[in-house]
């Protein structure tokens, strides 16, 4: 298992800070913004030319820490490009370009996958989904913004390029950026949490969260702020990569070391942040990461003892992550802004299915989202498709007083991909993840123990979460998969 704290991971760590800094002196200056914009591009596509690797780990760094992709952006007039479909166009082209340079010479990886059948027939159903948005006479626009997404995909084609005919060294290089970037994404919730917190900057950071796209910021009770940022979803990945780490180290005994100590740091650090974002939905991914995580050591015969122990450790990390978020808020200096109950905050946040307007939108949609798949079951509608409710968002009611919203993006992920794509389509979507659920399970390799069980995480999450029609869920599924292969390979491999 590689260190999780090499080299590359504070090369990570000091880039993603720059750019942040950047970004958000770019709110206030917008040349900088653009600036900062222009030199990332420009960055990417040099050392892209230079060597692919360096491109695409640009990419996947963005993509950890960029929630929407509008970290930078470039806009003029009513033309707007964020940085994520740049650096996705850098790529792109790119890597054609160096296709077509050397054909002879340059065969495509992923065609060599153990994955490649599914991914294949999942793409002639985006394919299909595109098609019949068209004919299903959507709007062009809508068709447009929600096709856009998925062609995310297409980055396999690069990634699998650099994984798998590059020398080792792939597989490590990735974990120190996912760490840098998770680890980043909780000390900037960490600082968030403190500076609202304490009425430090509220509007002027508020403004530049929602400008960037980079999550949500809500008052709560007692001068608790929640602080969601949808990259969150990296986050508890790395908290369930920290859980397995945690408890082959008990098994192993050495879990008082510095490096197991920095592990027990990611797993504290991680479930706080978790905590912070108030997110329901992640808290679900949580509990049923957590039982298949349990339901793996059992069926792997752990010991009574080893479960124990490992349930210790979870209970204390849990108890330190909920005193950790105290004292975020309540640390005195400079006065806060006041107290709550962190029991009561907890609960009834965690029992709250109703009355709150986001839950009351969600539920209310559910019905109408039933009512469009259930008009075309099995071919679906096509991108673009719209569903219409009575929305309680107060955002919608400052509009339309009746609540009435028509939308494409739907809260409730796997029903967003069963009208989108068809009763087959979403066949073949969750055939493929478990696919790669099933492969990973095979191997003896923490590192992707940990991953898979994010991807168990991920489906959870996407029920109601668009995350596996988003970038995020799309970049993470690639991820894993070639992962997987890049094992399999090296395991294959005859020995010099």
């Amino acid at each position: 298992m590689a260190n999780l704290f090499e080299k590359q991971f504070k090369i990570a760590l000091l880039s993603i800070f720059v750019a942040e800094v950047f970004s958000l002196l770019g709110y206030f200056f917008p040349a900088i913004n653009k600036f900062g914009f222009l030199v990332l591009i420009l960055a990417a596509l040099i050392l892209a030319i230079h060597k692919l690797e360096y491109g695409i780990w640009i990419v996947l760094a963005e993509l950890f820490i960029g929630s929407k992709g509008y970290l930078f952006f470039f806009e003029h007039d009513m033309f707007t490009v964020s940085i994520r479909i740049a650096l996705w166009l850098i790529i792109m082209l790119v890597w054609s370009g160096k296709k077509i340079l050397h054909f002879r010479q340059n065969k495509i990886s992923f065609f060599n996958s153990r994955f490649f059948p599914y991914f294949s027939v999942l793409f002639i159903f985006i394919g299909w989904g595109l098609i019949n948005g068209f004919l299903s006479k959507n709007s062009l626009g809508n068709i447009f913004f929600d096709f856009n997404g998925w062609l995310y995909f297409a980055l396999i084609f690069p990634i699998y390029d650099v994984f798998l005919k590059e020398k080792r060294g792939q597989i490590s290089t990735l974990i120190q950026i996912f760490t840098a970037s998770a680890l980043w994404l909780c000390l900037k919730t960490f600082v968030l949490l403190y500076l609202f917190s304490h009425n430090i900057g509220l509007l002027e950071i508020y403004r530049w969260i929602r400008n960037t796209g980079i999550g949500e910021i809500t008052q709560m009770q007692g001068g608790f702020y929640r602080i969601f940022i949808q990259s969150h979803l990296f986050v508890l990945i790395l908290f369930f990569l920290s859980l397995t780490l945690i408890f082959n180290n008990l098994k192993a005994g050495v879990l008082r070391n510095k490096g197991n100590l920095l592990v027990l740091f990611l797993s504290l650090f991680s479930l706080t942040t978790i905590l912070i974002g108030f997110s329901r939905t992640f808290w679900v991914g949580l509990v049923v990461g957590l039982l298949g995580l349990y339901s793996y050591f059992i069926i792997n015969k752990a010991k009574l003892k080893e479960l124990a122990s490992f349930t210790g450790v979870l209970l204390g990390v849990a108890v330190l992550s909920v005193g950790l978020v105290a004292l975020l808020v309540k640390f005195p200096y400079p006065d806060p802004l006041g107290g709550f109950n962190t029991r009561d905050l907890f609960s009834e946040r965690a029992s709250q299915f109703s009355g709150e307007a986001g839950v009351s939108s969600r539920w209310a949609l559910l019905p109408s989202l039933a009512k469009e798949i259930k008009a075309a079951p099995v071919l679906g509608k096509g991108f673009g498709s719209t569903a219409t409710y009575k929305s309680s968002d107060p955002r919608v009611l400052s509009v339309d007083p009746s609540g009435e919203y028509t939308t494409y993006a739907f809260e409730w992920g796997w029903f967003d991909i069963w009208l989108k794509l068809g009763l087959l389509g979403f066949l073949t979507y969750a055939f493929l993840i478990f696919r790669i659920f099933a492969a990973g399970l095979q191997l003896d390799n923490l590192l992707i123990t940990g991953f898979i069980f994010g991807l168990l995480v991920l489906s959870a999450v996407n029920f109601f979460s668009p995350y596996s029609n988003h970038p995020l869920g799309i970049g993470f599924l690639m991820i894993i998969s070639v992962i997987i292969d890049k094992i399999k390979t090296e395991a294959a491999a005859p020995i010099a």
